[in-house]
């Protein structure tokens, strides 16, 4: 039994002992009492599921980013960004798209392998600036590639 297999039998056998109760301090808040579960082990079985989140970026320095993705294509041995879909395990359903412009994280393509940098292509090039959609064709501009976004699950927020 490894770690987690632990850990989580654990949580679960003292689940009853970690019970909380919060007050919000309204007045009318007083009065009542509200019950707080929560778990960072991402538990199905749970009434709270916190979503995936998946970030996409690439950094370009001043390289043009059309022409440096299509460079990492063709090094690959690759000639259409469809193709990418069968290299590349993608998110299969739509997802939101939260567009964070100065983000630091990311891909730096003057550093970053093909594989790297395709990967992170493909995701940005399935995404407008608000959705993720495995449907759409990869489309790649100038401003779907310097964008950097996160993912996120459109379900499963609230309890």
């Amino acid at each position: 039994m490894n770690a987690y297999e632990q850990w989580t039998r654990y949580a679960a056998a003292k689940q009853h002992e970690r019970e909380q109760w919060a007050n919000s301090g309204g007045p009318m808040s007083r009065r009542r009492t509200e019950r707080v579960v929560a778990s960072v082990l991402r538990d199905e079985a749970s009434r709270i599921r916190l979503p995936q989140v998946i970030r996409a970026g690439l950094h370009f320095g001043d390289r043009d980013p059309l022409q440096a993705v299509l460079e990492s294509l063709a090094r690959s041995g690759l000639d259409d960004a469809e193709l990418l879909r069968k290299c590349y395990d993608a998110p299969t359903t739509p997802l939101l798209v939260r567009t964070v412009p100065d983000a630091r994280w990311g891909v730096q393509v003057a550093r970053g392998s093909d594989e790297s940098i395709l990967q992170q292509a493909l995701l940005l090039g399935l995404c407008t600036a608000w959705q993720y959609d495995p449907s759409r064709p990869v489309l790649w501009t100038r401003a779907s590639l310097t964008r950097r976004v996160e993912l996120y699950e459109p379900a499963g927020f609230y309890a």
